[in-house]
């Protein structure tokens, strides 16, 4: 088709539902001060790109007939023109196979766009399975990291990886289940890169949790034999029962975690350390409790208790926060420190 003096190549795609241009495609035409379609389309691979407006296009084909039409031009894509459905329908075209032409009528006449068709296959006939993506993350030469990859890449899968920065970028390994070329979205948050700190371990693959390797080493552990109380009603989040074992033997072997101390809760937690760095200022005085006075028994009771066992300890300094107590609806009140202070 013959665009601004220029031949420009253009598709017909039966499978689009609306014509579609690519961003160059932009400084041929003219913009339409009408709301597109729709907001994203679907492009091969299952990438979805944005829709930037509407415009319309005069073209003019090998017997010097003019052809108007609107389409979407879409971000992610630049030099592609594909005539769609909307298009066909709207004119009520007819696609002589034989003859390779596009025909429909128009006025008192007929338009026809000559086209071509390609059986030659050129592209290879096995699809490279895994190859590497060069992929840019704001992270310092050398630093190492997790790459965990976003859910949906269309027809390309991406797997978590732990790597290297380098010039501040990351080879990661894709797969390209489409059978063509895929090009990736531009400008497109691909994943979350998680810097690995230097008290992390990075455990190669080198098969050491394998089952009975891993059974071995909880073996080792302590008691992983004796049942827990009420051990069937246990979920641990899967059916498969060499897993189910695995991590029932870890709760065997720290069975005191999961027992109450007296007046503590169950020792399911770190040690926990509130560092109130206010510098030189002075303290600032604030209420010391958020409730009635009638409420007052009940704080001093849990604050005596939580001393007694240990959660806390007594403090003279001047900075503090205040404590609330929270009523649920069953009854229950729990009492809560204020950090927001």
């Amino acid at each position: 088709m013959m665009v601004d003096g220029q031949n420009c190549q253009v598709k017909i795609d039966s499978g689009a539902c609306y014509s579609v241009a690519g961003t160059n495609w932009m400084m041929r035409g003219e913009r339409l001060k009408v709301q597109a379609p729709v907001q994203h389309v679907e492009g091969i691979g299952g990438f979805l790109l944005d829709v930037i407006d509407v415009w319309s296009f005069d073209m003019v084909n090998v017997y010097r007939q003019v052809v108007k039409l609107s389409a979407c031009v879409i971000h992610g894509c630049t030099d592609e023109f594909l005539f769609g459905v909307d298009f066909l329908e709207k004119h009520r075209t007819t696609i002589d196979f034989d003859g390779c032409e596009l025909k429909y009528n128009e006025r008192d006449y007929e338009v026809m766009i000559p086209f071509q068709t390609s059986n030659d296959r050129q592209d290879a006939t096995v699809a490279t399975v895994r190859l590497p993506v060069e992929v840019a993350v704001a992270m310092r030469d050398g630093e190492n990291g997790v790459f965990i990859p976003a859910r949906n890449h269309g027809a390309v899968s991406i797997a978590t990886t732990v790597t290297t920065a380098k010039n501040r970028k990351i080879l990661e390994p894709a797969v390209n289940d489409h059978s063509g070329h895929i090009r990736l979205p531009s400008k497109t948050v691909l994943s979350s890169w998680i810097p690995v700190d230097d008290d992390m371990e990075v455990l190669p693959v080198n098969n050491e949790f394998q089952y009975e390797r891993v059974k071995d080493w909880l073996d080792e552990l302590g008691d992983g034999t004796t049942p827990l109380e009420n051990e069937d009603e246990v979920q641990v989040g899967v059916n498969y029962s060499r897993t189910r074992e695995l991590v029932l033997k870890v709760l065997r072997t720290y069975r005191n975690l999961t027992k109450p101390c007296g007046d503590c809760p169950a020792a399911t937690t770190l040690d926990v350390e509130h560092h109130n760095d206010t510098g030189t200022a002075a303290p600032i005085m604030m209420k010391r409790r958020r409730q009635a006075q009638t409420e007052e028994q009940t704080v001093d009771r849990n604050v005596d208790t939580m001393l007694n066992t240990g959660v806390i300890e007594e403090s003279d300094g001047a900075s503090g926060f205040p404590v609330v107590l929270v009523r649920k609806k069953d009854g229950e009140v729990w009492f809560c420190v204020d950090y927001r202070a």
